[in-house]
C-alpha cells in the first residue's frame, strides 16, 4: 500500500496544472500550480512520511520531473515514467535486482488523475485558512481519487512555492495519511528525455518482468 501512496504522491507533484479562479481559496491554489507549471523541469528532494495503525514508514527521495514525465530515487526503489510506459527498479540493497515494467491504461491513470482533481475538482470543495495554505476536501472520499478525503498544501506566499503536502485517506482505508516536505527545489532545468527511461540493459543481472 505504501508503494501505491508513494507513486499518487509522485504522480500529484508532477502533474499538478491550473485552475480557474473562483473564490480566494481558489485563486491560492491556481498561483501556487500555476508556479509548478511555469517552473518547467525541477529537481527537489522530498522527505515522504507515510503513517497507518502500524506507524510510520519514511522515504527520502530524489525528483527529476517534467511535463513529459519523471525519475524517481529512494534507497530501496526507483521510477521511472516516461508518460506512457513506467519501470520500478527494486533495490534489495546490492544494486536494483528487479524491475517490473508497465504501461498506464486510461483507466489505471483514471487513479492517478490528480490533474482533474485539481482542474475540476468535482465533489471536492476548497477551502482556505490563511495565505499560504489551501486545502481540497472530498464529499465522498470512499469514491474519490484513490480514496483521498482531503488534500492541503502550505506553500511559501511570496514565491508560491509548495513547502508541504498533507493527504488524509477515508478511514476506510485504513485511516492512513501522508506528509510530503519540499526539503530542495530547483526550477528552471533542462533535462534530456532520456533520463525518464529505464536503461534496462545497464541492469543485465536484474529480473525483468514485462507486465505490458
Amino acid at each position: 500500500m505504501n508503494r501505491v501512496l508513494i507513486y499518487t504522491l509522485l504522480f500529484l507533484f508532477t502533474f499538478i496544472t491550473p485552475v480557474m479562479a473562483q473564490s480566494d481559496a481558489e485563486a491560492l491554489l491556481q498561483k501556487t500550480v500555476s508556479r509548478l507549471e511555469k517552473d518547467g523541469d525541477i529537481t527537489a528532494l522530498l522527505k515522504i512520511d507515510i503513517s497507518d495503525e502500524n506507524g510510520t514508514n519514511s522515504y527520502d527521495i530524489s525528483l527529476k520531473k517534467s511535463n513529459a514525465g519523471f525519475y524517481a530515487q529512494e534507497d530501496e526503489f526507483s521510477i521511472w515514467f516516461d508518460g506512457k510506459t513506467m519501470w520500478r527498479g527494486n533495490d534489495f540493497g546490492y544494486g536494483i535486482e528487479e524491475i517490473y515494467i508497465s504501461e498506464l491504461l486510461a483507466e489505471e491513470k483514471g487513479r492517478f488523475d490528480i490533474i482533474r482533481l485539481l482542474k475540476e475538482h468535482k465533489d471536492f470543495s476548497v477551502s482556505s485558512t490563511g495565505n499560504d495554505n489551501f486545502t481540497l476536501t472530498a464529499s465522498n472520499p470512499e469514491k474519490s481519487v484513490e480514496g483521498i478525503s482531503g488534500i492541503t498544501m502550505r506553500f511559501d506566499p511570496k514565491t508560491f512555492i509548495i513547502k508541504t503536502i498533507r493527504i488524509i485517506f477515508a478511514q476506510e482505508f485504513g485511516n492512513i495519511s501522508a506528509n510530503v516536505q519540499v526539503i530542495d527545489y530547483k526550477p528552471d532545468q533542462k533535462f534530456d528525455r532520456k533520463i525518464f527511461t529505464c536503461p534496462v540493459a545497464d541492469y543485465g543481472n536484474a529480473d525483468i518482468i514485462d507486465l505490458r
